[in-house]
């Protein structure tokens, strides 16, 4: 009897064991099952606004400028939106950069891909104008015929939208004629001229 009681002991023991790891690898298994969803979340999240950023930065346009003259400094305009155009074959020409009350254009016909151009209204009709506060101050190349700029367009390229190009490339102005009413006396020479524009291929 005394022998029957023990191996009856034993056998409850071992059953005990058993259950007891078994709830063991149970907790386990739901604490994997937890961590699952927190790991795949951001993975979710963040490709969208990386895309997102990339194309808001692909629609930027800067232009930047130094001024000598009747007005001295060193000026950046920049817009969130393409605005500049290639037309007629892409042989019209014509940078437009606006951004609180200040705006730049530079146009010419006869833009043959990247190289150095002269711009001047005899030749080409070329025209390079900077305006600052709607007009009350501003320079345009067209009010003296013999005037000259000169432009170098350094790269060309399409972007990742169809119509869209990235246009890279300098410009400067020895003689720049004041277009305002204001300071009719007043000329500028424009140097290190920087362009870094999204432009809209339209033929």
């Amino acid at each position: 009897m005394h022998r029957q009681c023990c191996h009856w002991l034993a056998a409850t023991g071992m059953a005990l064991l058993f259950l007891l790891a078994g709830c063991g690898n149970a907790g386990n298994s739901l604490g994997v099952m937890q961590k699952t969803p927190a790991k795949t979340g951001p993975s979710e999240t963040s490709s969208p606004s990386t895309t997102n950023a990339t194309t808001a930065a692909n629609d930027v346009s800067t232009v930047s400028f130094t001024l000598h003259g009747g007005v001295t400094g060193v000026y950046m305009i920049q817009a969130s939106l393409p605005t500049s155009k290639l037309r007629h074959d892409h042989r019209e020409f014509t940078i437009d950069v606006a951004h609180a009350g200040m705006s730049i254009f530079l146009a010419f016909y006869g833009y043959h891909g990247p190289g150095t151009y002269t711009l001047s209204e005899g030749i080409n009709g070329g025209d390079v104008r900077i305006e600052f506060n709607q007009e009350s101050a501003s320079w345009d190349l067209s009010s003296n015929p013999m005037a000259q700029c000169s432009l170098t367009i350094t790269s060309d390229t399409p972007m990742m939208y169809a119509g869209i190009d990235r246009m890279k490339g300098a410009f400067s102005c020895p003689l720049l004629p004041s277009s305002s009413p204001n300071h009719t006396q007043r000329p500028v020479a424009v140097s290190s001229g920087r362009i870094d524009v999204a432009i809209i291929v339209e033929s």
